[in-house]
């Protein structure tokens, strides 16, 4: 039972994992200290698809 519990425990902090990498992906180019080239293949649709919904192009700065 106890075991059942840490198997779920970690996968429910796993889970939100990359929505948390995304968000570090965003701010890292918002502030320059990353490019897009550098995000990693898997994170680029939603970093792009978050940049973008706050009126960024993929390299941090505002769409013209």
């Amino acid at each position: 039972m106890l075991q059942r519990l840490w198997i779920w425990l970690i996968f429910l902090c796993l889970k939100g994992g990359e929505k948390t990498m995304v968000l570090v992906c965003v701010s890292l180019i918002i502030n320059g200290r990353r490019t897009f080239d550098q995000i990693p293949a898997n994170l680029k649709d939603a970093v792009q698809t978050d940049l973008e919904s706050m009126g960024l192009g993929t390299d941090g700065k505002p769409l013209a």
